[in-house]
């Protein structure tokens, strides 16, 4: 395990580290950390709650929480999402499909998939806030990257030139295996089994999707892991309110 691998997974994921230059060996390194960046990114935006901001208002809580998480990673996730959503939305195919992912334009698919899922994670983590369940809020960032490295893993033969084959070699079922096993510990600690195990069910439903569409139009890229860090989330809030 390479001493500064985290520190790089910080830097690129996220704005808690100041960016830095990474060579195309360190990217493969980061993605054992994905967990533990999910673990840091949950422990700065449950912070303030635990520390009683807007403690009367759950659902404040939850627009703070989402509003956070998008601060510390510079929204680029949601980006990501917005781009699925629009390309999805579109039902295009293809090239066109293609074309439409790269648009750096907002379309209305974008937005409304961008507005239904940061909704979603408000409503959730405000409602999961006033149970007093902040470790829960924590372990959705957890899941969400666990998530977004199985998308990389089982489409990791689908993967265009980009952000995304720059971390596809180290995506490994070995690497998943270590990444999985990190996460269901955290989310046992952190929320309940029940939880955990509502999770897994919801996140292979992200997972499903996402990699359904990718073999449908034949690539994955880092839009694809972006969608399913945001969605896996949600998956990982809903879960913890069944």
């Amino acid at each position: 395990m390479h001493p500064h691998s985290f520190i790089h997974a910080l830097s690129f994921l996220t704005r808690i580290v100041p960016p830095r230059t990474l060579d195309q060996a360190d990217f493969p390194r980061t993605l054992i950390w994905f967990p533990l960046v999910g673990l840091t990114v949950g422990a700065g935006v449950v912070l303030p709650l635990w520390l009683g901001l807007f403690a009367a208002y759950p659902w404040l809580q939850g627009w703070a929480a989402a509003g956070l998480a998008l601060w510390f990673t510079r929204g680029l996730h949601a980006d990501g999402l917005a781009d699925i959503a629009d390309a999805w939305g579109s039902a295009a195919t293809g090239e066109r499909f293609w074309a439409i992912l790269k648009d750096s334009r907002a379309g209305p698919f974008g937005v409304i998939g961008l507005v239904v899922v940061i909704a979603g994670q408000m409503t959730a983590f405000g409602y999961l806030a006033a149970q007093g369940r902040l470790g829960a809020v924590c372990w959705c960032f957890v899941l969400g990257r666990t998530v977004s490295l199985a998308a990389l893993c089982l489409g990791r033969r689908l993967v265009r030139p980009g952000l995304s084959s720059l971390f596809a070699p180290g995506a490994t079922w070995g690497m998943l295996a270590t990444a999985t096993a990190q996460a269901l510990i955290l989310g046992i600690a952190l929320a309940d089994l029940r939880t955990v195990v509502f999770a897994i069910a919801a996140g292979a439903l992200v997972l499903a999707f996402l990699v359904r569409l990718a073999r449908r139009q034949q690539g994955m890229n880092g839009d694809f892991m972006g969608a399913a860090i945001m969605l896996g989330e949600l998956a990982g809030a809903l879960a913890a309110l069944m």
